[in-house]
């Protein structure tokens, strides 16, 4: 199911593919922390950005999925997938900030490497807020700011003003993602920091993570 599609543009379209070339990788190298951090999910799960679909094999049948990805360029594939894994999938192009899903509605969201890339990460957050039922969590695993002014931290300042955000769907590195997900309202956070292993400048500039969750 698909609300509102419209024709993708061509970044829409060339960041589509690269992030289904990317499947394998991306599920090997955050297979660990997803597995820990998705065992308990169960019920009525809303994935903010969920891309290509690569979370899914996490969650499996146990979980009513309905996604919101705003990039329609993402959407077959996210059918495939969901097709291969026998999964019946509720998919949506809203913008994370401003849903069209009822409050209270759902019992899990997730969100995996896309804070980064929201319009506002506040107004993201109190939406994922109103969404949730009541004592519901969100899970997530994002990159994160590295410590102000290592040389990290600056090439995570810059890189926004360069062609790094038409390519990659408007990813903002050097976000406090941690301290904005603190200062949400949340009645409880629990999340680790840590330094991501990997290949690639994309990650040697990412390379700062964190995982864990919060309560509504």
């Amino acid at each position: 199911m698909c609300q509102q599609c419209k024709k993708p543009s061509f970044k829409s379209r060339f960041f589509a593919d690269f992030m289904s070339r990317e499947n394998e990788s991306s599920y090997n190298q955050y297979k660990d922390k997803k597995e820990q951090l998705f065992k308990d999910i169960k019920g009525k799960v809303l994935e903010i950005g969920p891309g290509t679909g690569v979370n899914l094999r996490f969650l499996g049948k146990q979980v009513q999925w309905t996604g919101i990805e705003p990039n329609v360029a993402m959407h077959q594939h996210l059918k495939d997938e969901a097709h291969r894994l026998g999964l019946a999938i509720e998919l949506y192009n809203d913008f994370a900030e401003s849903t069209t899903l009822p409050a209270e509605s759902m019992d899990y969201v997730i969100s995996t490497i896309v804070l980064c890339s929201v319009k506002n990460v506040s107004s993201t957050l109190s939406e994922i807020k109103r969404i949730l039922k009541p004592t519901g969590k969100f899970i997530f695993l994002e990159h994160e700011a590295d410590k102000s002014w290592t040389f990290r931290w600056i090439i995570q300042k810059i890189v926004p003003f360069t062609p790094w955000r038409y390519f990659s769907d408007g990813c903002t590195p050097g976000r406090e993602l941690g301290k904005a997900i603190m200062g949400a309202g949340f009645e409880k956070v629990v999340y680790q920091k840590y330094m991501q292993q990997g290949e690639g400048l994309i990650l040697a500039i990412n390379r700062p993570h964190l995982y864990g969750w919060a309560q509504k």
